[in-house]
């Protein structure tokens, strides 16, 4: 991930200049209109006479956040890192979460698992133009009408609560270039900030006939990037069709673990980052990725992918997350978060 993420981004192709000039034709800047709220960030263009921003900054009295585009700003963030580009708690606590060049909750791949696309950027719904919308105090958008090759429109809203990040994401395919391999596959990438603990925390157990099927806390760290990598779902028996060579290794390198509740934890600090997903109707599936050194040696990838079966031309399908960070007080407060948020009670194993 960190090898590649920095290539090709030394400037926006003609080709997404276009881009540019059609998304904001298409919306006749009124979704910009919204700009009677407060925005922070650098004016970088007009579309239609409507000024142009790309950074929001929100502070919930716990957390201080900024949603970013693909676009650069200040003196580290880098051009094609996307979502959550800064996140702290409180008002004592200055140091980032998220690598400063990068983000967190960061739209990072579009996949199809065919061999037609690899000579495509993996890397497209970064260079791609996004609209930055924000609707209330608390809630932003990020609106993308396709990538270069992928027909994907995608919407992803960060809804800023307390302590929490609200996270939904929705995709409409516009046209079918997912046919071969029957699924819709998206990624999306967290880039940790130099923690002193690299490894997520899950409750999962070994996968059938990979160790002991028994339900435990599982504390991983992958050997390195793209091996031991994605954590599918217990009970699944779904294999992902790939062919050869496929590109993105926190995709395909699946591990001999399997997780029982949607959820994950990583500690920063005195801090815990808890990840917690809606579990997927029978035509989708979520899986946990994660790198041990996505952003560079010191500064993990704290990752999940989506699977998308049976979509179709012009239907919108979805999923929904959320993101803590608080104060950490043990493994037993991160389970009643989970439950509170999904409704679900969780048999916990003990330690």
């Amino acid at each position: 991930m960190w090898s590649s993420s920095r290539a090709g981004q030394s400037g926006m192709s003609s080709r997404f200049a276009i881009l540019v000039a059609l998304e904001c034709a298409r919306s006749a800047c009124t979704a910009l209109a919204l700009a009677t709220v407060i925005l922070a960030g650098p004016m970088v263009g007009v579309c239609d006479g409507a000024e142009v921003e790309h950074t929001v900054r929100l502070d919930t009295g716990v957390l201080r956040a900024v949603v970013a585009d693909n676009e650069p700003y200040g003196d580290q963030h880098q051009p094609g890192y996307n979502g959550v580009s800064e996140l702290r708690l409180g008002p004592g606590n200055q140091k980032n979460l998220f690598v400063p060049l990068y983000a967190g909750l960061n739209f990072e791949h579009i996949f199809s698992g065919d061999s037609t696309s690899y000579d495509w950027h993996i890397f497209e719904p970064r260079r791609a133009p996004m609209r930055l919308i924000r609707g209330s105090t608390n809630r932003v958008e990020l609106l993308q009408e396709r990538t270069e090759h992928w027909p994907l429109r995608s919407r992803l809203v960060y809804e800023f609560q307390q302590d929490a990040i609200d996270f939904a994401y929705s995709g409409t395919p516009l046209a079918d270039a997912w046919k071969k391999n029957g699924y819709v596959g998206v990624f999306f990438a967290s880039y940790i900030n130099a923690p002193e603990d690299l490894a997520i925390q899950f409750i999962g157990r070994s996968r059938p006939s990979r160790g002991d099927p028994q339900p435990r806390w599982i504390k991983h760290v992958p050997p390195s990037h793209g091996v031991a990598a994605c954590h599918r779902p217990a009970g699944s028996a779904w294999e992902p069709p790939f062919d050869a060579d496929f590109p993105i290794g926190l995709v395909s390198g699946i591990s001999d673990f399997e997780y029982v509740y949607p959820f994950y934890f990583g500690r920063y600090g005195e801090q815990v980052f808890v990840m917690m997903f809606e579990r997927p109707g029978k035509d989708g599936e979520l899986r946990l990725a994660h790198s041990p050194n996505g952003a560079g040696p010191g500064n993990p990838a704290w990752d999940f992918v989506y699977f998308q079966r049976d979509y179709a031309v012009d239907r919108e399908f979805r999923f929904r997350a959320s993101a803590v960070y608080r104060k950490s007080n043990g493994l037993e407060e991160v389970v009643r978060l989970y439950e509170k948020w999904s409704g679900e009670r969780v048999n916990v194993p003990a330690v």
